[in-house]
């Protein structure tokens, strides 16, 4: 190949590239087109500065759409396990020996932001700064190949004033599949500066896949949740690293496509057709709606993540959200049903994942004045 010719190729190479921005904010959501998957990873997360520690994290997802999925987890002495089994999603915490039981179906992706180092972080697509493709490497997972995109992305400072905490120099290395579209390999460093810490402190969390199975014949028993010896039941939020979202009391998001709502109560649902608690709740709700609209309540049944569905059911009004729509993430979504209710003047008064009695919705409602006399 003459020298020429090679300069003449050089654009065409180039031009093969996808764009980074989109191979990286596209590899989060690849995994969603797979309608049952088994992942094997291991995490490494190390810190030092004003706190050193370093913990290894072996873990393996299971899920098989739409309801069905299985965490198993380790770090040092303690092991969690998170199980839905279609109709409820247990979380047991081995080193407590204790797990919550929620009436509700998690979707497989969300549950995972319910834990972990950056649980709490914005979503930090909105603070890349800048990103490119650094390289491509081959990975082996499996006795199988994988050619990939080595993504850097670099974050400008982000600020989380009610954490005490301000994340600077946060750089992000992918190694993206060609064919997949998934994140098979990922490393995230940043500098923190932690409350009252004199030394800021330098985090670094890398996480490489270990084994990979798509679209894989996954068994029923393996979403059965059976308590182990010695475990007890508590209720929910108690468990360590399960926090229920600060929304008490705050103003609630403007939720768009909503018929108008100002100056009433607004009681949203969260549902979807696969949820078998959702359906156990919508005659109460349609009880509510019928008893309290005329005195200004507004029940809104509110779908996620599904195509148009012909037949409702229930009369009171309905509202379709993406499964990646803004407000979700504002409101920490991530399990169904979960009703909100919204006082008169605009703020969230009840926030509450799993099925509620119908006594329970009507004391909430006289709360804020709401009542049948």
């Amino acid at each position: 190949m003459t020298p020429r010719f090679a300069i003449l190729l050089l654009p065409a190479c180039l031009l093969a590239q996808p764009d980074p921005r989109d191979l990286l904010l596209h590899s989060a959501d690849a995994i969603k087109k797979y309608s049952s998957y088994q992942i094997h990873s291991l995490s490494l997360i190390e810190t030092r500065g004003g706190t050193n520690t370093r913990m290894q994290m072996p873990a393996v997802i299971s899920v098989r759409r739409p309801d069905r999925m299985r965490i198993e987890s380790q770090n040092g002495p303690a092991a969690m396990t998170v199980v839905s089994d279609g109709a409820h999603t247990f979380v047991y915490l081995d080193q407590q020996k204790k797990y919550i039981k929620r009436t509700a179906t998690s979707s497989p992706e969300s549950i995972l932001g319910e834990n972990g180092v950056l649980k709490n972080l914005p979503d930090i697509a909105n603070s890349i700064k800048s990103v490119e493709i650094t390289g491509e490497k081959t990975m082996e997972i499996d006795d199988q190949s994988y050619q990939c995109w080595v993504v850097e992305a670099h974050y400008d400072t982000i600020k989380l004033p009610d954490q005490q905490l301000t994340i600077q120099d946060a750089v992000q290395v992918s190694w993206i599949s060609k064919t997949l579209g998934l994140t098979l390999q990922n490393s995230f460093t940043a500098r923190l500066i932690v409350g009252t810490l004199i030394e800021p402190v330098i985090m670094t969390q890398a996480t490489t896949t270990m084994g990979l199975a798509l679209n894989t014949d996954l068994p029923d028993s393996l979403f059965v949740f059976t308590p182990p010896p010695g475990a007890t039941e508590t209720a929910d939020w108690t468990l360590p690293g399960i926090t229920k979202p600060d929304v008490e009391g705050k103003p609630a998001p403007v939720l768009k496509g909503a018929p108008p709502t100002q100056g009433k109560v607004v009681l949203l649902d969260f549902w979807t057709s696969w949820c078998g608690p959702c359906k156990s709740e919508f005659p109460i709700l349609e009880k509510l709606h019928k008893e309290f609209r005329a005195k200004g309540l507004v029940v809104l049944g509110v779908n996620v993540g599904e195509e148009a569905i012909a037949k409702l059911p229930f009369t009171y009004p309905s509202l379709r959200l993406l499964a990646d729509d803004e407000i979700l993430k504002s409101l920490s979504i991530n399990a169904y049903p979960t009703l909100v209710l919204i006082d008169r003047e605009g703020k969230i008064a009840l926030y509450e994942v799993g099925v509620k009695s119908e006594p329970a919705l009507r004391a909430a409602l006289a709360k804020i004045g709401m009542t049948s006399k």
